[in-house]
C-alpha cells in the first residue's frame, strides 16, 4: 500500500499538492489524469522519495519514507519499476549494452548470464531483433520498449510506474505500448500511469484520478469517469469520443 498523508508540495512559489490525502494498493490498475503542471508526475517522484513534501507524509508497505536518506531508499525504489517520459537510454550503447548496464554495475552476474538475461528480457517486451542497434536507429516505439526492458532488467517490481509513456508516439505505436503495458501487469503487479491521454488510460487501468488545483477532484472507476459531471472531466472525455460505457471494450 501507498499512502499520502495530508501531503502539499510546491516548486517554488508554485503550489502543486495542497494537502492530498489518498492511497494506492500495489495490486491496482491507477491512471492519473490531468492537465500539464497539475502535479501527475510530482506524485511518482515523491513515491520514489526523488523529491519530499513541504508537509505531510508519504507511507510504503506501511514505512514512513519522509525523512528516509538516500542510501535508504534504495530498498524502497527496488518495489517500482520507473519509466520516464524521455526513456534515457544511453546514446553511446546499443540495445544490449544498455539493457546490461545495470546488471554489470549491480550484479556479480557472468557475462554468459547476463547475455541469456538480456535476450529474456527484449523478448518479453518484443523488441529481441533490435540487440545490436543503437538508439538513434530506433523507431520511438522501439525506444519505449527497450525503455522498458532496461527498467525490467534489475529486479521483479511490486508495482510499475509510467510516466506519459505514450506522448510522442503514433497511434499504433501508442497502441502497442499501451498493450505491453496491460500485459506486464496481467500477473496481479499493479500500475500507476500518469498521462493526458484519456484513450491511453482506458486501455490499462481500473481505477482513474483527476488531479485540478493541487487534488484529486475524481476517483473512481471507469463508468464514474465517464458519467463524471466535472466540466473538466467531461473536457477530457469528449476529446476521445467516449460517451457512454458502451464504447469501451
Amino acid at each position: 500500500m501507498i499512502v499520502f498523508d495530508d501531503v502539499t508540495f510546491s516548486y517554488g512559489t508554485r503550489n502543486i499538492l495542497s494537502n492530498a490525502s489518498f492511497s494506492f494498493r500495489f495490486d491496482e490498475r491507477v491512471a492519473v489524469l490531468g492537465g500539464s503542471g497539475e502535479g501527475k508526475t510530482t506524485i511518482l517522484r515523491l513515491i520514489l522519495g526523488l523529491i519530499r513534501p513541504d508537509k505531510g507524509k508519504i507511507f510504503v508497505d506501511g514505512e514512513d519514507i519522509t525523512g528516509k536518506k538516500e542510501e535508504e531508499l534504495r530498498e524502497v525504489r527496488m518495489k517500482f519499476n520507473i519509466v520516464f517520459q524521455e526513456g534515457a537510454l544511453f546514446d553511446s550503447l546499443n540495445v544490449k549494452e544498455n539493457v546490461a548496464f545495470c546488471l554489470r554495475e549491480y550484479t556479480k552476474m557472468s557475462e554468459a548470464e547476463i547475455d541469456v538475461r538480456v535476450r529474456e528480457i527484449l523478448g518479453t517486451v518484443g523488441v529481441e531483433q533490435a540487440l545490436e542497434l543503437m538508439p538513434e536507429e530506433l523507431s520511438g516505439g522501439m525506444h519505449r520498449r527497450v525503455s522498458l526492458a532496461r527498467s525490467l532488467a534489475l529486479s521483479t517490481p511490486s508495482m510499475f510506474l509510467y510516466d506519459e509513456p505514450t506522448t510522442g508516439l503514433d497511434p499504433i505505436n501508442a497502441d502497442n505500448i499501451c498493450r505491453l503495458i496491460a500485459d506486464l501487469s496481467k500477473d496481479g503487479k499493479g500500475l500507476i500511469m500518469v498521462t493526458h491521454k484519456v484513450s491511453d488510460a482506458m486501455k490499462v487501468a481500473e481505477r482513474f484520478m483527476f488531479l485540478k488545483n493541487g487534488s484529486a477532484i475524481f476517483d473512481g472507476n471507469r463508468k464514474e469517469l465517464l458519467q463524471s459531471d466535472i466540466a473538466e472531466i467531461q473536457a477530457f472525455v469528449s476529446e476521445v469520443g467516449f460517451h457512454n460505457t458502451a464504447d469501451i471494450s
